[in-house]
């Protein structure tokens, strides 16, 4: 077996909380399903629009982003996923194929497990069905604000937007900045790098955020939430 590649024990697992275990402990049919524990090195494809989902994956260490494709080499980048968060759980209610691709953002750890087993847990288990669906509408909220944002606002309301998304403490305690480049900073805003970089400076002139190095700090979140709301 492909040491990247290892056959995970619920019972010895010491990441359990970050994975759907957490929502159903102790339950059986959880804990006896096939699954593995994969490892992705950095810049890794964990899946690839168009391909077919294997399993339903759950992030258990570092971070993923997820983008669409576009021509000439242009990406956007959707969201990025953290330790908590699944891949393919659309491959349950039937959608046949991946709609985005997905990158490791640095080395991460990831539970693969068997896309049948986890159907038949939300059939038969209401409160793993309740968590799964609050999920995905945390999920889906956040992709009509990333519509609405990409839609109607400037190129600064779009930046202001993302520094906020960065913002929150599962990114910003665990140091996203140094795992993003700046051209991925413009994917997230649906912008050019070189407008991204623009935007950044004209940004600390004015005294709203601090740039040290790949590091950015929000310094003025009034003004900053001024600029996203006037898009």
């Amino acid at each position: 077996m492909d040491t990247n590649v290892q056959v995970l024990n619920c019972h010895t697992c010491t990441l359990d909380e970050q994975c759907l275990n957490k929502l159903i402990p102790g339950e059986p049919d959880f804990e006896e399903a096939n699954k593995v524990m994969v490892t992705y090195l950095k810049g890794e494809i964990l899946c690839k629009v168009g391909g077919f989902p294997s399993g339903v994956n759950t992030v258990l260490t570092g971070f993923v982003k997820v983008f669409v494709e576009g021509p000439g080499h242009r990406n956007i980048v959707v969201k990025i996923l953290s330790p908590g968060d699944y891949l393919g759980l659309a491959s349950i209610c039937g959608c046949v194929t991946y709609s985005y691709t997905a990158m490791a953002l640095t080395e991460c750890l990831v539970c693969s497990m068997e896309r049948d087993t986890v159907r038949e847990l939300i059939r038969g288990n209401g409160k793993f069905a309740y968590e799964v669906a609050k999920w995905y509408c945390v999920n889906y909220d956040r992709a009509y604000s990333k519509i609405s944002s990409l839609g109607f606002k400037r190129l600064p309301g779009r930046m202001a937007d993302v520094l906020f998304y960065l913002d929150q403490p599962r990114f910003r305690l665990h140091g996203i900045y140094e795992c993003l480049s700046r051209k991925e900073l413009a994917d997230l805003a649906g912008i050019t790098m070189e407008s991204a970089v623009r935007i950044l400076s004209d940004f600390e002139k004015s005294g709203i955020v601090r740039l040290a190095g790949k590091e950015i700090e929000i310094l003025d979140h009034s003004r900053l939430e001024q600029i996203s709301h006037s898009g």
